[in-house]
């Protein structure tokens, strides 16, 4: 098997990434792709003092990411070789996720709102993409999606996007754009934008 391809797809959050992502999932099943979410390479924070923990837990600060853990697992996916899921060190991990065999693949999608903020993973990556989407769209959004959550609610979903996505979130979204080999709209439903990537994508697999 030829080096297989690394899809890198960001974009700031709700800004519709996991849906472009499963779209394309499904365009090229035929060629069995891994998908990982950068959600699941979430730091447990254990080191962390429990009385302390809740002052430095963020998702939207590049330390949020078990990045020792994320970059070894896509070496490894790279080289053609398989990867247990869920990393030691992980929320996953820490939930007691049932332990997956992934891969080997000839592609690989990952996706992740901070996923092009590493150098290391921007370093293997074969494609990056940048989902862009309107901030006023993507809070809409968030806080319907926090909203609709079991004990959700909109003051919650506030507090936290206040607290912890408002400071963090353009500032890394708009950093990531810079990297991208490809931006794609999606303040609305693209499903066009699936089949173009899909259609690039074969053409890497393919030596193209």
């Amino acid at each position: 098997m030829a080096q297989p391809i690394l899809v890198a797809i960001t974009g700031g959050t709700s800004s519709g990434k996991t849906t472009l992502t499963q779209a394309l999932a499904e365009e090229i099943a035929s060629l069995r792709p891994v998908v990982l979410s950068q959600d699941a390479y979430f730091r447990d924070f254990s080191e962390v003092p429990e009385g302390e923990r809740e002052a430095v837990l963020t998702a939207n600060r590049p330390d949020a990411v078990a990045w020792e853990a994320l970059r070894p697992h896509l070496e490894a996916l790279k080289r053609g070789e398989g990867v247990r899921f869920p990393a030691p060190g992980t929320r996953a991990a820490q939930r007691s996720d049932s332990p997956t065999h992934l891969g080997p693949a000839p592609v690989i999608l990952l996706e992740g709102h901070l996923v092009l903020v590493d150098e290391g993973v921007r370093g293997l990556a074969d494609l990056k993409v940048f989902v862009d989407c309107d901030v006023e769209v993507r809070v809409l959004r968030r806080i319907a999606r926090d909203v609709g959550r079991a004990a959700g609610s909109i003051e919650r979903s506030l507090a936290w996007y206040w607290r912890d996505v408002l400071p963090n979130n353009q500032r890394y979204t708009g950093l990531q754009r810079t990297y991208a080999d490809l931006i794609i709209p999606h303040d609305r439903p693209n499903p066009l934008a699936a089949r173009l990537l899909a259609a690039c994508i074969r053409d890497l697999v393919q030596g193209g």
